[in-house]
């Protein structure tokens, strides 16, 4: 085990929660990540742990960045959920990975087909307001892609969302091309000559707001 996660263990069953944060600072972004995802870990171990494990996460980023690494390795909608009032601060929903993608991003590029997240972000932003969140949704990685078009062109789409998830989708889309109209053309010049089943063409459709036809046509331009 490593000495970061022995410490932290020690200072959570001896209640020095005050001392998380400036340990937290004397950590490499490795073992920091370790840290965060130790928190989320345990609590699949010991449900009863879920929400003073939460806390302990929102605690930590209250005063720190969240480093690269484990915005890197967010990659699932239920620590996704569990990080959320951790993310809600500081930025946190802003803060990027190496190649320039934030939590939504990696969230969205990795959805699961059984579990999509895009309802929950939605009932995020419409039942506790948060602007970084909105702002989240429109912020371009380094490919100039948003967390909507990253799901369009990469994630696993065996099949059309269930009603209520391509319901908040297309509403996500909304949102986030109020902000940022110019992601509709960096989505187009990415799907060029890419592979894409039927779900797929759908949704380009809907986010470029041109027919299947069209996006048909598109992806066959090289």
């Amino acid at each position: 085990m490593d000495l970061s996660i022995q410490l932290l263990n020690a200072r959570i069953s001896k209640h020095q929660l005050d001392e998380l944060d400036n340990d937290f600072k004397q950590l490499s972004p490795a073992q920091q990540t370790l840290q965060l995802n130790h928190l989320y870990e345990s609590t699949q171990r010991m449900s009863i742990k879920y929400d003073f494990m939460q806390n302990v996460a929102t605690r930590i980023l209250t005063t720190n960045a969240p480093p690269a690494a484990f915005i890197n390795q967010l990659t699932t909608t239920d620590t996704l959920t569990f990080f959320t009032p951790a993310l809600k601060v500081n930025k946190g929903f802003l803060a990027q990975d190496v190649r320039g993608n934030n939590a939504l991003h990696n969230v969205f590029k990795h959805a699961d087909d059984q579990k999509l997240p895009f309802n929950y972000v939605r009932s995020l932003m419409l039942f506790e307001s948060n602007d970084d969140l909105v702002k989240a949704l429109a912020q371009p990685n380094d490919r100039g892609l948003t967390p909507v078009a990253c799901y369009i062109a990469y994630a696993n789409k065996p099949s059309t969302p269930v009603k209520h998830e391509f319901s908040a989708l297309l509403a996500l889309m909304e949102i986030e091309q109020k902000q940022n109209p110019m992601a509709k053309q960096q989505l187009a010049n990415t799907l060029k000559g890419a592979g894409l089943n039927e779900t797929s063409i759908l949704l380009s459709a809907a986010y470029l707001q041109r027919s299947t036809a069209q996006v048909a046509h598109l992806i066959r331009a090289i």
